[in-house]
């Protein structure tokens, strides 16, 4: 459904048709898409950008498009995030030192809004970093479909509890975001277990562990 269906779908059901609550509706489809957007890895949510770094580069600013970094490769091993707790405990010469990059720290945005990671260690030489990361949402026009896969009830569901809510219909309105959350785990349900994906837990080895490093 595009979002001007949605609208005229609850406007239909709760008899608003008219012009400013269709366009009231349209502006609780947006900010629902974005509530259930920021709720999940969605896979339609994720998207993969290349950065060359050179050695010694401490920060690298990521693409507009990143919400925020969810992984990242350096050249052909994966990194993960830690935050600065964690290195100072594990391992705190990982600041300073120079050599193949291990993990990365997730820094604040700049002002123009770009994430920026700052990575563990200092790069020794010039590879190619590639950050898995959420991405930024895009706005629904009014004859756009919301790019995640099952939530279109979610949406009807939400939207007309908002509008009965503004009209201070607040029981029934709890009602409809009931059946809302029950259909975002059914949704959720759709991503993990009846699409193709496979969950793995991979330990980390650094690479000057030996098996002394378990005992």
């Amino acid at each position: 459904m595009t979002k001007t269906e949605i609208a005229q779908f609850v406007g239909d059901k709760l008899q608003k048709t008219d012009g400013a609550s269709l366009t009231m509706m349209k502006s609780f489809v947006d900010r629902r898409y974005e509530m259930i957007w920021n709720s999940a890895l969605w896979r339609e949510a994720l998207g993969t950008s290349t950065y060359t770094v050179a050695i010694d580069t401490e920060n690298v600013t990521l693409d507009a498009t990143v919400d925020f970094p969810v992984s990242a490769r350096w050249d052909d091993k994966e990194i993960v995030p830690m935050d600065y707790g964690a290195v100072f405990q594990i391992d705190p010469t990982l600041f300073n030192d120079s050599g193949a990059v291990v993990n990365f720290i997730v820094l604040p945005k700049t002002a123009a809004g770009q994430c920026q990671i700052r990575l563990l260690r200092k790069p020794s030489e010039s590879k190619s970093l590639l950050v898995l990361g959420k991405l930024k949402i895009t706005a629904l026009n009014d004859s756009d479909s919301p790019k995640i896969n099952g939530i279109d009830n979610v949406l009807v569901s939400m939207v007309e509890g908002d509008m009965l809510e503004h009209t201070r219909q607040y029981n029934k309105a709890q009602i409809k975001f009931n059946e809302a959350m029950n259909q975002l785990n059914i949704a959720k349900d759709l991503e993990k277990h009846q699409s193709a994906s496979i969950t793995r837990i991979i330990p980390e080895v650094r690479d000057h562990w030996n098996t002394d490093s378990f005992i």
